[in-house]
């Protein structure tokens, strides 16, 4: 025991070391970033400033992994080279904040069979032995005799329980969804899955992954999100050496093989009741993370102002496709997700908006009246955690009147990708001040479309809730989105450079104003529903 303690504590440092160097080695690549660009929004900058982010050695920004401690140093150093305010905790660049990241084993874990076990298994395991705890599990100690119950879905015309008696017993499912049955395809998450479940009476769940090439993992660690934040029924994923002893008598896949294409296949297949009765004991707790965001004040004079224009764009991605969220499928799932378009493009265009109005603010050509606040978010793919964070701690200051410290907030989330040509404003349904604002910038030949509707799903979010203006630029979804396909290779240059130039202009348009309510209608005046 002395030994483990000794390793893991030595394990611990040598991990924070290793941050350590990652971030000096990203601070210096914030650096040189702008030693090397031009004061103006061009688009030899932007691109530099993508690939950079989007590189193998960032990993992916996943928030709390190496790669976004990485991104947040580069960020944070380019903002202290170009001159920037330290608008963080303590005196830095830095805001941080916790956030769920799925679960962690607590207490005793163990799986067993009391009476015989199945073929070539033995009868007690350890979580990672042939199975592991689910972030979706509740804590709890279950015995139970368990019927197999197909892909585990109940619809209108799809019923994987027709037959079978299930309450209080263990169900064991496949994952996914029927081959020919799309319509399907919403039943096919595991939080769908334990739901079912758990309305049918179940006392647990046990997921198999089978022979599904699109499913890359047979077991899933409690700290994988799956969906959802509760804890819903205790829900275990065994391995496919296991689930084939277990459903078919069998030590061979073979016959598992055969099982799960006669699922996969047919329209509909009932299960039947397993000779096992199946103990699991499942000690599992909350687990959380840290990430961080970084945030930067440009003034506009010797002292703050009284409102301030936020413009943010979230820093991180998904990693290794760890951190929830990935499109990919099979052995693409594990690897890099590089997300160029989302979001090192809005990162880019954020920094070179950074840099164009810093230059004027030192060349005496800035008379806005309003201070500009530069902010990469971290956290906005697990749920907008970094920017909740920032506004969560902004109203501590102005009360439920947050629109009077913040004038606006605009979005860059997914800047880099105009296949059909222009760019879409949205939110501008959240002020009357954004129509004159947008029509001068459409003289200027940048194409603009434009949304109204202001319920958005990404970082403008919180600052709307909180009676904020918001506007987001935005160039659309695509098929390499959330798959380690989202790569500088992909990259639309003309985008990207219209991107920064529609927001500098709205940008700079609206902080030299300070007439009214910020166009911000009266909230009895607001409508909530979604134009």
């Amino acid at each position: 025991m002395k030994f483990f303690i000794l390793f893991l504590f030595s394990s611990l440092s040598l991990f924070a070391e290793e941050f350590k160097a990652a971030e000096a080695t990203a601070s210096d690549h914030g650096k040189r970033a702008l030693a090397a660009s031009d004061p103006a929004i061009v688009e030899a900058d932007l691109r530099r400033y993508v690939t950079r982010l989007a590189s193998e050695e960032y990993e992916g920004r996943g928030t709390g992994d190496k790669g976004e401690r990485m991104a947040t140093a580069y960020l944070a150093a380019f903002f202290e080279e170009l001159g920037l305010q330290k608008a963080g905790e303590e005196g830095s660049y830095y805001q941080n904040f916790s956030f769920p990241a799925g679960m962690e084993l607590k207490g005793e874990n163990s799986l067993s069979f009391p009476a015989e076990a199945p073929p070539g298994v033995k009868p007690h395991l350890t979580p990672g032995e042939h199975y592991q705890p689910l972030s979706l599990s509740s804590a709890a100690e279950v015995e139970a005799d368990a019927v197999f119950a197909g892909f585990g879905i109940a619809s209108k015309n799809y019923d994987s329980f027709e037959g079978l008696e299930v309450k209080g017993k263990w169900i064991v499912v496949f994952r996914g969804h029927p081959e020919k049955r799309k319509d399907l395809a919403r039943f096919g998450p595991l939080v769908a899955k334990a739901t079912i479940a758990k309305s049918k009476g179940a006392a647990g769940i046990i997921y198999v992954k089978g022979t599904n090439p699109a499913i890359s993992s047979e077991l899933i660690p409690p700290n994988a999100m799956v969906g959802g934040q509760g804890q819903i029924l205790p829900a275990i994923t065994i391995t496919d050496q296991l689930a084939a002893s277990l459903l078919t008598g069998e030590v061979e896949r073979e016959g598992l093989k055969t099982l799960f294409d006669s699922y996969r296949t047919e329209e509909t297949r009932k299960g039947f009741a397993l000779p096992h009765s199946i103990v699991a004991k499942i000690g599992i707790a909350a687990r959380r993370d840290a990430g961080r965001n970084v945030i930067a004040r440009l003034g506009t004079g010797e002292a703050p102002s009284k409102e301030a224009i936020v413009i943010g764009a979230h820093i991180d991605h998904l990693g290794y496709g760890n951190r929830g969220g990935s499109r990919a499928k099979g052995e693409e799932a594990k690897e890099i997700h590089f997300g160029a378009d989302d979001n090192a493009s809005g990162v880019a265009a954020m920094m070179e908006l950074a840099q164009f109005f810093a230059d004027q603010k030192k060349a005496g050509k800035l008379t806005l009246k309003r201070d500009l606040i530069f902010a990469g978010w971290s956290g906005e793919e697990l749920g907008l955690h970094g920017s909740r964070h920032y506004v969560t701690k902004a109203k501590e200051k102005a009360g439920d009147d947050l629109h009077s410290i913040i004038a606006a907030y605009l979005n860059l989330d997914m800047a880099g990708r105009a296949a059909e040509g222009g760019l879409t404003i949205q939110g501008i349904g959240s002020s009357m001040a954004w129509p004159e604002i947008l029509e001068k910038a459409d003289a200027t030949d940048l194409k603009l479309k434009r949304s109204h509707s202001p319920y958005l799903p990404t970082d403008t979010t919180p600052f709307y809730n909180a009676g904020v203006p918001i506007l987001a630029a935005f160039t659309g979804l695509h098929k390499d989105y959330h798959t380690p396909r989202d790569t500088l290779d992909n990259i639309d240059r003309d985008a990207l450079a219209v991107m920064a130039s529609t927001v500098a202009f709205a940008t700079g348009f609206y902080a030299q104003q300070t007439g009214g309510v910020n166009g911000v209608p009266a909230r009895d005046q607001r409508d909530h529903r979604t134009p």
